[in-house]
């Protein structure tokens, strides 16, 4: 299998940068990046793997899970589920997960303790560009996956993020080499 990796910024994936393709944070950069890279690799059969870090309400940071669903903020108007196509294999330690794709961080000083309580109760994690990723991926036909690292519950400032995911993404590219990369080809 030849594997496209993504992520939203290099400091997520470690020494794996060298074979990541990177957005940017937000929907609309990760849009325009994965539009741009399948019409240059147009013909050649792929799967794309985005990895990097989520925040979550409830699961420990540390946690490596496998997106099985997306919701994207806006659901209301989605007329097809966002299900990611799941890697062959057993992955342990792994949980399955679904995340929350949104435009803007998830925190209490963006949503309401009202909104944030009814999206804990359909998510588990939430990310800025996941469901910009898999929309693109799906409207060409490739298949799409995804496994993040939780780097935060919510309760931290994008400088402790910064410090945080230095040490994680350690852990998240020991698991994509070890039970991942060891069965794929890595596309540039």
């Amino acid at each position: 299998m030849q594997l496209a990796l993504f992520a939203a910024v290099p400091d997520e994936v470690g020494t794996l940068a060298d074979q990541t393709h990177f957005t940017g944070i937000g929907r609309e950069n990760a849009t325009r990046k994965m539009i741009q890279f399948i019409e240059k690799h147009r013909g050649t059969p792929f799967h794309i793997l985005n990895i990097g870090t989520v925040g979550s309400h409830d699961k420990p940071v540390g946690t490596i899970l496998r997106i099985k669903e997306i919701v994207s903020a806006g659901k209301p108007f989605n007329e097809h589920p966002m299900l990611p196509d799941l890697l062959p294999g057993h992955f342990p330690g792994v949980e399955d997960a679904v995340l929350y794709s949104s435009d803007c961080f998830v925190s209490p000083e963006v949503f309401t303790a009202k909104y944030l309580d009814g999206l804990k109760k359909e998510v588990d994690c939430f990310d800025m560009e996941s469901s910009a990723l898999f929309t693109v991926a799906k409207c060409y036909g490739i298949p799409y996956s995804s496994f993040k690292i939780v780097s935060d519950n919510l309760d931290v400032t994008i400088d402790e993020w910064r410090v945080r995911v230095q040490e994680l993404s350690k852990k998240l590219e020991a698991f994509v080499r070890e039970q991942v990369l060891s069965t794929a080809v890595v596309m540039r």
